[in-house]
């Protein structure tokens, strides 16, 4: 992992921005309702669990719940609000989830693009790594950034949310932002790259961020995974061309693990619905 990225993720202040994050994003909100109803005996991996923003939705929904991640103070605050004896968290990096087995879960998920803030390499290997611990016909959920959306990445326009004081932040991180990284951002999207690694901006400019193309996404999934369905931030499923021409700053795969053993695959026995990638 980058320096900048370790740092920064292990910052007692990015620890409290997302120990106050709660609500779902809306792929997220769509995956659970359509899920829940098969969910009741499934065990669970929740990766990057931050401040437990999506443990308080998905735990109650599952028999057997874990959540990592690289941050002992983010882990220590997921202790101390939703720790029992069937919701449990671990301090891990999910480049290596040797410590869980193989086999083990019905359900992994990698929100809020926390597979972004890996390295190539890194990141090939963080995938090989979940597949080992799902079970076959296991479903795996994750976002990641959107190659597409780099022409319009920080548009000046988008800084202007929050009290004043959170206004002048913004600007003051857009201005640093566009004499150090814009260009660099800018070279990436001109050499029509697959992927790319930039600094976005995020946090105060202090992390590097992979963004994909699409179809290079599903290109990286199709060794281990299959059944692979897109949503975009509103939720929308994204198929064909669509998928490739849109400009959302992330989206979100749903993909299963071959195999019968598990919950059945992102799909009910026999659907797989017309568009949808196999991975």
């Amino acid at each position: 992992m980058d320096p900048l990225n370790t740092a920064t993720w292990l910052a007692p202040d990015v620890a409290a921005f997302y120990a106050r994050a709660s609500g779902l994003q809306a792929p997220e909100a769509r995956v659970l309702a359509e899920l829940r109803p098969r969910m009741e005996r499934w065990s669970m991996l929740d990766i990057g669990v931050g401040g437990g923003r999506t443990t308080q939705h998905f735990a109650p929904a599952v028999a057997d719940y874990t959540g990592i991640d690289i941050s002992p103070l983010m882990v220590d605050h997921c202790r101390r609000q939703f720790g029992s004896a069937r919701c449990r968290f671990e301090v891990m990096d999910v480049r290596d989830l040797s410590a869980l087995g193989t086999k083990r879960f019905d359900l992994v998920l990698f929100s809020f693009n926390g597979l972004d803030y890996l390295g190539h390499d890194d990141r090939l290997r963080a995938l090989a790594q979940v597949r080992s611990v799902c079970r076959p016909g296991a479903l795996f959920c994750f976002s990641t950034h959107n190659m597409h959306a780099l022409p319009h990445l920080m548009r000046l326009r988008a800084q202007h949310w929050g009290d004043r004081a959170q206004r002048l932040r913004n600007l003051r991180n857009w201005l640093r932002w566009q004499v150090v990284h814009a260009r660099e951002t800018a070279k990436a999207w001109r050499e029509r790259r697959d992927w790319a690694v930039v600094n976005d901006g995020a946090h105060e400019c202090r992390l590097r961020t992979y963004y994909i193309r699409p179809a290079a996404q599903l290109a990286q999934l199709s060794p281990v995974f299959d059944h692979v369905r897109v949503f975009s931030r509103n939720g929308d499923e994204l198929f064909g061309e669509r998928l490739e021409q849109v400009e959302d700053d992330w989206l979100y795969f749903l993909c299963s693990v071959p195999g019968r053993g598990g919950p059945g695959g992102a799909f009910a026995p026999g659907e797989f619905p017309e568009g949808a990638s196999r991975g």
